[in-house]
């Protein structure tokens, strides 16, 4: 489990937790957690600056997000 920020483009989400063998999001702050968990994220290895590859759980076509990557953190 990897816990992804985001930089702060006004958005109402700055974090991310991803189960990275099912390749999803299981939690999401500070807001839209009823929008983001169970996105599927497309990118395999995760790291600062990289903008993620999803198919949010609304729609059925992959886009990317446009807000990118500030770091990961490694969860226990």
């Amino acid at each position: 489990m990897i816990t992804v920020v985001f930089e702060d483009d006004g958005q109402d989400f700055l974090e991310w937790d991803i189960d990275e063998e099912k390749g999803k999001v299981v939690a999401c702050r500070p807001f839209q957690s009823d929008t983001w968990v169970g996105t599927y994220i497309h990118n395999k290895n995760i790291e600062p600056g990289d903008y993620l590859s999803i198919t949010p759980t609304l729609a059925n076509s992959p886009t990317t997000l446009v807000h990118r990557v500030l770091k990961v953190l490694e969860m226990a």
